[in-house]
């Protein structure tokens, strides 16, 4: 981080043993208060050094400090001061989550003479095994981040991404689907070993050629950032330690940010192009398919999150062309419209009097002879009743049956009507591309 917290102190650069005597110094020191302390990895080949740097997590004296606005920064300082048996530290003024301390060497107390501890905190103790990753190797995790971006993954502070490539450009944020927080997983996806977890390289040399050794490395990248303007002034700024790689090794072991002939594809299968004839724009399209594909076999419930985000965004897409296009289909104010269509015939069908039961007919013509038995007003006429219960369930059944048939004739000319819609739509979505010929088919 450089050691620019304290300008009113002499804070020279530090020798390698000075450094290691103060990093074990700090650290027991930085035990005694938090549950999670870790020196990021740095360069090799360092000859010297501006100060040291430490991530640090769970405070054990505020448990509920889980984030930049709870956290206790002035009893933390106050214990850290000390701790580190000093009177000379503070938060950050410019980096809030940063705390900078200036202590003396152990035994050389009675000298002008200072070192400066930057003291990083991860509020989350679930995210410090990542941050202690990501920030190792002067921040090597923006490297790695700057490859694989074209490619459809993303690193941040807290985890690492893919991104439903559809969504790119309308919705960068809302396209990402987390992975993993877990920096094997990245290896694994990169093609390379742990030795970068493991503080395993000797030489900056080493290191270069590691990042150089992934499948997801391509030289035209980089040189096609150079070209950028901005890119060219972050540089210095942001990743100074980075800069004598990009500017030099890569175009000393790539002449003119190209491959070399023999190079290889992912996971060593063979292409059929040779790089030199594919743009970076076609590489990127290229590896970007083989890098969705690794991740989904290496974590097979991403390709469910990828696919249903996807499937809703493409859903949204078509439904929004569907609503312009009608939208512009139909005319607006009075004009485009007709007063002369012409007005559906309506048919009223009256109900035919048809009973099943038969009028009850004498057995002989003629009058009838009236009875010789007196009237009996309490006689009850069974046959009318009768007729007349037949004729109501009669006509209860038929109306039944009129109801069943409607409802069916209804059904069929709903289908009907449903089929010749998605037909309609099946050749819509083909011309607007949003389909292929096969899928229309299943």
């Amino acid at each position: 981080m450089g050691a620019h917290a304290f300008k009113y102190l002499n804070c020279p650069r530090i020798s390698p043993d000075v450094y290691e005597q103060i990093k074990l110094h700090t650290t027991a020191a930085l035990r005694t208060i938090f549950s999670h302390v870790a020196i990021p990895m740095e360069m090799p080949e360092k000859s010297d050094y501006g100060d040291i740097d430490f991530l640090v997590s769970g405070p054990l004296h505020s448990p509920t400090s889980t984030s930049i606005d709870t956290f206790d920064w002035d009893d933390t300082v106050s214990l850290l001061k000390s701790a580190l048996n000093t009177t000379h530290g503070r938060r950050g003024f410019l980096n809030f989550m940063c705390m900078y301390f200036a202590i003396h060497v152990p035994g050389h107390e009675d000298e002008d003479f200072w070192v400066q501890v930057d003291v990083k905190v991860c509020f989350n103790p679930e995210h410090f095994e990542w941050q202690t990753y990501e920030t190792s190797y002067a921040t090597n995790s923006k490297i790695i981040g700057s490859m694989v971006k074209p490619l459809g993954l993303n690193i941040d502070p807290e985890r690492f991404y893919i991104r439903v490539e559809e969504m790119d450009e309308v919705n960068f944020p809302g396209s990402m689907i987390w992975i993993s927080r877990e920096p094997r997983d990245v290896l694994r996806i990169m093609g390379v070993d742990r030795r970068i977890l493991d503080a395993q390289f000797k030489t900056k040399d080493e290191l270069y050629t590691y990042f150089a050794s992934t499948w997801l490395f391509n030289p035209g990248h980089f040189g096609a950032r150079l070209a950028e303007e901005n890119y060219n002034k972050r540089l210095e700024d942001r990743l100074p330690h980075w800069t004598y790689f990009i500017r030099e090794w890569i175009p000393n072991h790539y002449p003119g940010y190209k491959f070399v002939n023999g190079s290889t594809e992912p996971d060593g299968v063979a292409n059929d192009l040779d790089q030199h004839d594919l743009d970076l724009k076609a590489w990127n399209k290229h590896t970007r398919v083989a890098v969705r594909a690794k991740v989904f076999t290496l974590f097979p419930h991403i390709a469910v999150k990828y696919y249903t985000k996807r499937a809703v965004y493409v859903k949204e897409l078509e439904e929004q062309r569907l609503r312009i296009m009608l939208m512009e289909a139909i005319s607006e104010g009075k004009d485009g419209w007709r007063n002369d269509f012409p007005r559906p015939s309506v048919i009223v069908k009256q109900p035919e009097a048809n009973s099943n039961t038969p009028e009850v007919m004498p057995i002989a013509t003629g009058v009838l002879t009236p009875s010789m038995m007196p009237y009996d007003k309490s006689h009850t006429n069974y046959v009318g009743m009768w007729k007349k219960r037949f004729e109501k369930e009669d006509k209860k059944a038929e109306n039944a049956r009129e109801e069943e048939e409607a409802k069916l004739k209804a059904g069929v000319m709903v289908k009907a009507g449903r089929d010749k819609i998605l037909k309609r739509l099946m050749v819509l979505n083909k011309s607007l591309g949003l389909v292929d010929d096969n899928a229309a088919e299943t």
